[in-house]
């Protein structure tokens, strides 16, 4: 097993998200529970952006500058919309700091680039004002959210890279079969993986995917299968996949305190699995990025 920690995304906090949520944004008595059972339970990581409706406030609101808590936040994902002018795109990235920052009423711990094209367009002025940022003090570390395989890769080769967030699960493989996860320790970049129930997918019933993701149906009976020799709930499964990777920190959200609950007696009991888990996860199908990447899904 990794030494990988568990880190609470907060994207269902300020939106309804999620293919599987059926309850909607948690209302703020719920975020407080969910903020004492993580202190609890030893999680001091909890991950934000921007484009998370209200999730930076609830945050700030909630939390605060409580030091037992470090905050993950990603840049506007519109900084580049509308062709802007280099000039422009840093103002854009400054008052995305500068909204941060006020929403969530701390230093800004990590801050990633929501869009990795941000790192490289206008000849990296945006990048480049990000790298400034951290080295007056006004941010700790910078990285990037990579949205594929190839984002992930190329954000090795920048040294100022040093957090990168990256999907990965049981269902998507690529990133561990392409040796990601190894040559990302080998540069000491710290990974948070996102997504390790492919957004909610590994929960639904094979029977009940949308059709659009009807490829994943086969993948997931023979999961079913091994969770059924194995007695343990299926989810289980993707924890004992996730835990693997050699990652920094592993992503999970959740709507409700009781979700958190169950989650964490799920990546606890994932800890003897990791073999039987990883010899069935050779036999499941390769897919392609149309089902494995939510950003393509209609």
């Amino acid at each position: 097993m990794s030494d990988a920690l568990l880190a609470l995304g907060t994207v269902q906090w300020g939106l309804p998200y999620g293919i599987a949520n059926r309850t909607g944004q948690p209302r703020a008595q719920e975020v407080s529970e969910m903020i004492d059972l993580a202190r609890a339970s030893s999680i001091t990581t909890l991950d934000t952006a921007r484009a998370y409706g209200e999730s930076e406030a609830v945050i700030g609101r909630v939390v605060g500058d409580d030091p037992s808590f470090q905050v993950v936040t990603k840049t506007d994902p519109g900084i580049l919309e509308g062709a802007p002018s280099e000039g422009e795109a840093v103002a854009r990235l400054l008052e995305s700091l500068a909204t941060s920052r006020a929403l969530l009423g701390r230093r800004l711990d990590t801050v990633l680039l929501h869009r990795p094209e941000q790192r490289v367009a206008l000849g990296g002025a945006v990048w480049d004002a990000l790298v400034e940022e951290r080295d007056r003090g006004n941010v700790g570390k910078i990285g990037i959210s990579a949205l594929c395989p190839e984002d992930a890769f190329a954000g090795l080769e920048d040294p100022n890279v040093t957090v990168m967030q990256v999907a990965s699960s049981l269902l998507d493989r690529r990133l561990h079969e392409q040796g990601f996860f190894k040559a990302a320790a080998a540069r000491g970049v710290e990974v948070h993986v996102r997504s390790v129930f492919l957004q909610g997918t590994a929960f639904l019933p094979s029977d009940a995917l949308p059709p659009g993701l009807a490829p994943l149906a086969p993948s997931i009976r023979l999961l079913d299968e091994l969770a059924e020799g194995l007695e343990v709930p299926r989810p289980v499964l993707f924890w004992a996949w996730a835990k693997e990777l050699g990652a920094s920190r592993l992503l999970v959200g959740c709507e409700r305190a009781e979700q958190l609950v169950e989650h964490l007696r799920w990546f606890e009991d994932s800890s003897p699995i990791g073999l039987a888990v990883r010899r069935t996860a050779d036999l499941l199908p390769e897919l392609g990025a149309e089902v494995l990447d939510p950003s393509q899904w209609s």
